[in-house]
């Protein structure tokens, strides 16, 4: 015989269930966009680099550069 109790404990099980997944998705999903926003790229060139912190390398004489 069931009783109103397991069952008013498996919908609560359910619903515990359903939030963790809902975590773990919006987790996921997070994780993945800061990836991309923040993983290195590689190797930057010297003129990449002084760009980012708001420098110009100096030009050569004779226009080399």
């Amino acid at each position: 015989q069931v009783t109103s109790e397991k069952l008013c404990r498996a919908q609560q099980e359910l619903h515990f269930q359903a939030a963790t997944y809902l975590c773990l998705l919006r987790s996921v999903r997070e994780h993945t966009a800061l990836h991309r926003e923040y993983h290195g790229k590689g190797e930057r060139s010297p003129e990449e680099v002084a760009g980012l912190v708001g420098f110009r390398l100096p030009q050569q004489p004779g226009g080399k550069g």
